[in-house]
């Protein structure tokens, strides 16, 4: 049962533990979060349904945290259209995985200045 567990959250390396003898201090069992005392310190045993529930739940979170962050950063390089920047981002993102937002932003802004106005403010002042 613990593989097909594991497989599903897809972790490769767990630790599977059966508790035979416990003693309930506070609440019940049915509750789907136990907070356990072992060795004096504190874990927390979550049912794996509400474990998947919560993994998803910072997938998406960190998905819009990150996708906030470069439209903040696209934005605030003036792009001539918001669509075509973001693909080319997003592409050259995936050729450089340890880039972040803003390095990529300026590559891509070297190399395809035609994406962006040029706003020269020393003209315009």
């Amino acid at each position: 049962m613990a593989e097909k567990i594991a497989k599903k959250l897809n972790i490769n390396e767990k630790t599977v533990v059966e508790c035979k003898e416990f003693e309930v201090i506070e609440g019940n069992l049915d509750n789907s979060l136990w907070i356990m005392h072992i060795n004096n310190e504190f874990k927390i045993v979550l049912d794996v349904e509400e474990y998947m529930k919560l993994m998803e739940t910072m997938k998406n979170v960190m998905k819009e945290n990150f996708e906030l962050k470069l439209e903040k950063a696209i934005l605030s390089e003036f792009p001539v259209d918001y669509d075509d920047v973001k693909a080319v981002v997003l592409e050259e993102m995936k050729r450089d995985e340890n880039a972040s937002i803003s390095e990529i932003l300026n590559k891509v802004k070297l190399e395809h200045p035609n994406l962006f106005y040029n706003l020269d403010l020393e003209k315009i002042f």
